[in-house]
Order: C-alpha cells, then sequence, then structure tokens
C-alpha cells in the first residue's frame, strides 16, 4: 500500500543511528514528526514526547467522542426496551455495590 508522504521534514535511517537528538531536536523545533527513511522508502516517524502524548490524548478524546454519539444514537430511540437494575442484576440489585476510585473510570 503506498501512502502520501506528506511535506514534513526528513531524514535517514543512517542519520538517525549518528544522532537520535538531532531528529528529536528537528521534530521540536519544527512542531511536526519527522519520517525516517531507509533506502529510498519510510522506516518510521520520530515525534517527540510532547507531539506524542499530544497525538495519544487526542485519540483518546476522539473515541471518547464516538461512545458519547453511540451512547446518543442509542437512547434516540423511540421503543427503547429499559431495563431495571432488579432486572440486570437480579438478586445482586439489593446488595451495597464497592466504588473503586482507582478503576480507570471518571
Amino acid at each position: 500500500m503506498d501512502f502520501k508522504i506528506l511535506d514534513v521534514p526528513t531524514t535517514s535511517i543512517s542519520e538517525v543511528k549518528k544522532s537520535p537528538t538531532i531528529v528529536f531536536k528537528k521534530a521540536k523545533e519544527e512542531n511536526t514528526p519527522v519520517y525516517v527513511f531507509n533506502r529510498g522508502d519510510v522506516a518510521g516517524v520520530m515525534l517527540t514526547q510532547e507531539q506524542y502524548e499530544s497525538l495519544t490524548n487526542e485519540i483518546e478524546a476522539l473515541h471518547e467522542r464516538v461512545l458519547d454519539l453511540e451512547v446518543e444514537k442509542r437512547l434516540a430511540i423511540k421503543d427503547l426496551k429499559l431495563y431495571s437494575d432488579e432486572e440486570v442484576r437480579g438478586a445482586n440489585a439489593d446488595q451495597f455495590l464497592t466504588i473503586d476510585e482507582n478503576d480507570g473510570w471518571e
């Protein structure tokens, strides 16, 4: 599969081997990823830590938005069948739930 190469800085594997720090510096200075080529083919892309974390946070936010939209779509169904807590959890519905503050949910 051929990908369109963006108009971003590039370097070679040889240059990365010599000094990866210079490549990270270039990515930071130009505030963009740096494509790394090996014999004319893209071998990878180098990002600063800040760039990587920013992309990761953006992806996470987009996933959350998709989930929100899916919930909105399901709740918009007119003849939606709803179930009570007792119908879902049965006898456990009367038991007190322990909330784990460190379970990853907000």
